[in-house]
């Protein structure tokens, strides 16, 4: 695959990466609500996951065909991606339950969103974090040169996906199409 394909493959990841932050505080938003420490355990979550993308997808580069394995750690994605639509629901009542008393609930908020973000968000986020490292080792492969030059250019495009995925996202997305729909596009 040449380089453009493959930028064009990463930006999608990122775009892909911010539908899945983004959405996420929409998707725990009945449970949890939408405050600060919500969207803090959200942001920590997809962090934290992309950390470990990041470092699985190293790993995985050092193997042979970076290439084959970025499109399989996207369809991991894709499906994590489509699983946690189904599990929302019984994750967030089963860590927010109904009926829960009032002198109890600011700390079901704040740990049970974080515990629902980590089940929930932190296995797709985590697969779309591959993509960087394994991009990059595929463009190294593919036409040589200096690490560094695979690597800015390959952070590039993932950086402008996730710009457009972050105003995508809100601004046309979700409101056009639903969360639903969004996240299978993701």
């Amino acid at each position: 695959m040449g380089e453009g394909p493959l930028l064009l493959i990463v930006g999608l990841a990122g775009a892909a990466t911010m539908v899945v932050e983004l959405g996420a505080v929409r998707i725990l938003a009945p449970w949890f609500g939408t405050s600060s420490s919500v969207w803090t355990n959200v942001i920590g979550v997809v962090l934290a996951a992309l950390a470990l993308g990041y470092t699985v997808g190293a790993r995985l580069a050092a193997g042979p065909r970076p290439q084959r394995r970025l499109g399989a750690t996207l369809i991991v994605a894709g499906l994590f991606s489509a699983a946690l639509l189904l599990a929302a629901r019984p994750v967030a009542e089963f860590l927010m339950p109904s009926g829960v008393p009032l002198h109890r609930a600011a700390g079901v908020l704040v740990w049970g969103s974080l515990a629902c973000a980590a089940i929930l968000f932190l296995p797709a986020a985590a697969a779309l974090g591959c993509a960087g490292p394994l991009a990059v080792e595929s463009l190294q492969r593919h036409r040589g040169g200096a690490a560094g030059a695979a690597g800015g250019r390959v952070l590039a495009a993932s950086t402008l996906g996730s710009l457009v995925g972050t105003f995508g996202t809100t601004h046309w997305a979700i409101p056009t199409l639903g969360i639903a729909v969004t996240y299978a596009l993701a």
